[in-house]
């Protein structure tokens, strides 16, 4: 089944864009063409729902199979290339499980959303898109690092085209490094430095044992020096703070997102940035416990200058998605910092805020996209008189930005308190830093977004703009799980446990050792 989980994404795309192929090319007749012309969307939607059933029942399985004291749910692995000791090895784990459903719930809502927008090429689209879930959602169960790497690759593939073929750009863009060219660029650099790591630790591996083996849980026993050790991390890391993103290294994030459709900026936001922080819980700090507690101060001190970067920049935005896309990367920053804590309860913090920012962040790309149909434009400046002009919409828009801002009564906040209170007895000078910068980050965001609400609106010039039943249930939903999490964190926290506190006691015992 948990074949099934993983790959019936990618085959719904590949069905989807036959069909559409077939329809263009003349096999059926024109009127077939026009009536099944949706055909790629009904097949894409089709396959997530019967995808987050599965997902559903693995999450029964799951409770009593961790209720039993195990901590694998599921587990496939089978001989790829055994000269080399590569092994085609998922595990599906209580942290697979809850990142995995918040992926398929999000891929829900995009998939609905993008009925809205007017996209060419139906079934290339959607196959792009099932193939990202399917690509993302193997890094969340992948235990052998050279698939791992394989798969960290293949996710910028999708991404490309949907920045490129669906972005949208001014004539100029052609002549320089675009959002989508930059992306390329910026992974495919920070991924070499990662495949060198993962090379060598894997010849270390040999030169010790004899055999080859890229399974990162028999590599986290290889003994190897410090020096190396930190040397190894720092090509992980390369990967991962490019894709978080850290600062300087978030130019492609804001352009990619500038130039992407809403679709395509609610697939970044919603499950590229988890790839990374999940990869932060997974590899590195099992892998390199060591270098990952000698490098915790200068990730801190890059994670607040992150934090502090984007607010102030925030400050200046009058493009509403360039404000989100820096709200977002401030938010990153902050879950990044704490996943160097070691404290379980501040891990499973940052569980919960991995889904929380991201559901808010997705929330607030379905608002903006609301926004530009309604008044024409991305600039902020111009939405003025939002509760007049647009009915319901103004109350989605606030609970969003609180939202963001972790009020009670979200999942933010849950993931916010779980996390400060944990990271204060590891590190409380920083701790108390990463609120300053946070509430700097609130207070950009109220001064941007506040304005919005008010302003008087000609009425003769300026109809009301009605929201249609699909825009109340793409908000509503969405709105209703933070709601719930916010209200009933146990059910990810109890499935999350297991994971997290194998994920602490490495970084623990180096502390202790030290």
């Amino acid at each position: 089944m948990l074949l099934w989980l993983v790959f019936l994404p990618v085959i719904g795309g590949f069905i989807g864009w036959l069909c559409h192929v077939c329809l263009q090319r003349g096999v059926v007749s024109v009127n077939v063409q026009i009536r099944w012309s949706k055909l790629p969307i009904i097949v894409a939607f089709i396959t997530i729902c019967i995808t987050l059933l599965m997902t559903i029942i693995l999450w029964i399985d799951a409770v009593n199979v961790l209720n039993q004291g195990e901590n694998w749910i599921k587990e496939i692995n089978l001989d790829w290339i055994p000269l080399l000791g590569i092994h085609f090895h998922l595990v599906l784990d209580g942290l697979s499980m809850v990142v995995i459903t918040a992926t398929l719930f999000i891929v829900l809502l995009t998939i609905i959303y993008s009925s809205k927008e007017s996209l060419n090429n139906l079934g290339l689209f959607y196959l792009c898109l099932l193939f990202m879930t399917s690509a993302i959602m193997m890094l969340f169960v992948i235990t052998d690092l050279f698939l791992m790497f394989f798969f960290w690759e293949a996710v910028a593939i999708p991404i490309y085209f949907l920045i490129s073929l669906w972005g949208r750009r001014d004539s100029s863009s052609q002549l320089r490094f675009n959002g989508a060219s930059k992306f390329l660029i910026y992974t495919q650099l920070s991924s070499l430095l990662m495949l060198i790591s993962i090379v060598s630790l894997a010849l270390i591996n040999w030169n010790l044992t004899g055999h080859w083996t890229f399974d990162y849980q028999v590599l986290t026993k290889t003994p190897i020096s410090s020096n190396t050790e930190f040397l190894l991390m720092l090509g992980f890391l390369a990967a991962f703070i490019v894709r978080i993103p850290f600062v300087p290294f978030h130019g492609w994030f804001i352009e990619a997102h500038m130039e992407s459709s809403t679709t395509g900026s609610m697939m970044i936001s919603g499950l590229l940035l988890n790839t990374a922080a999940f990869g932060l819980l997974r590899f590195v700090i099992p892998l390199f416990p060591n270098a990952s507690v000698m490098i915790m101060p200068i990730m801190l001190v890059l994670a607040l200058l992150t934090i502090v970067y984007a607010a102030l920049v925030a400050f200046n935005q009058t493009d509403i998605k360039k404000l989100i896309a820096y709200i977002h990367i401030a938010l990153m920053g902050f879950v990044t910092a704490i996943i160097y804590s070691g404290s379980v309860v501040a891990y499973q913090g940052v569980v919960i805020q991995m889904i929380a920012i991201n559901l808010a962040i997705v929330g607030m790309f379905i608002i903006s996209g609301l926004l530009g149909e309604c008044y024409s434009t991305r600039n902020i400046t111009q939405f003025i008189g939002l509760k007049e002009r647009v009915p319901y919409l103004s109350s989605f828009t606030l609970y969003f930005i609180l939202a963001v801002l972790g009020i009670p009564g979200t999942a933010n906040f849950v993931g916010n308190y779980m996390m400060l209170l944990g990271s204060y007895s590891t590190f409380s000078f920083y701790t108390i830093l990463l609120v300053i910068g946070l509430l700097l980050l609130s207070i950009s965001f109220i001064v941007r977004m506040q304005p919005i609400f008010y302003g008087a609106v000609d009425k003769g010039t300026a109809p009301k703009y009605l929201l249609s039943k699909k825009d109340l249930l793409l908000l509503s939903s969405t709105l209703i799980v933070l709601i719930f999490i916010g209200l009933y964190p146990q059910v990810v926290l109890d499935m999350s446990y297991s994971v997290v506190n194998q994920t602490q006691q490495y970084i623990t015992t180096e502390r202790v050792g030290e």
